[in-house]
């Protein structure tokens, strides 16, 4: 008796197809080397039984290609939605310009910001965007822009940035003179 090989179905499908073809080959040299009509009758068809068995092979040997495709797909995270994308970004966006405006000077966030904007771009290109979670994707964001740890660890209490239209400390008021 024959030990039972450990081979997969594809592989046996491979060889079963090998072998199909090989039959196939002889047969069809067989077939073309005879002159009896009858030999020619029962040649022809055993070829033709042997190339159906060839093609049945490889069509399943493709179904099976394709289900695993397909399986692969299945299990592969679907994209973000626009929404999660959306939130994402807001979140971020939100949880980093904290940080900047702690951290770096007042004329030099305006520059942090632009950088923050554009490592934001990058980053939504990826299918992982919004897999990581917020507190991960805030602190490797502020290392990208040379931002301390600890800030990142703690923008949760930070206060939000002022708005552009707050007077600053220092900022001389707007006001005209009547001179």
């Amino acid at each position: 008796m024959s030990e039972i090989l450990e081979i997969s179905d594809e592989e046996m499908l491979a060889r079963l197809a090998a072998c199909d073809l090989s039959a196939a080959e002889r047969v069809h040299s067989r077939l073309m080397a005879a002159e009896e009509a009858s030999d020619i009758a029962e040649l022809g068809r055993t070829y033709q039984r042997i190339a159906r068995s060839l093609r049945q092979t490889l069509a399943l040997k493709a179904r099976f290609k394709r289900e695993r495709e397909d399986a692969t797909k299945a299990a592969a995270p679907a994209k973000p939605s626009g929404v999660a994308v959306s939130r994402r970004i807001r979140d971020l966006r939100q949880a980093v310009t904290r940080i900047i405006w702690s951290e770096v000077e007042r004329e030099e966030a305006p520059d942090y910001e632009e950088a923050l904007a554009e490592l934001i771009t990058d980053e939504m290109q990826c299918d992982s965007f919004v897999a990581e979670a917020l507190d991960d994707h805030v602190a490797r964001i502020c290392n990208l822009l040379d931002l301390t740890a600890e800030a990142a660890e703690r923008w949760r209490e930070l206060p939000d940035p002022p708005d552009a239209d707050d007077p600053q400390p220092g900022d001389a008021p707007d006001f005209d003179s009547s001179a």
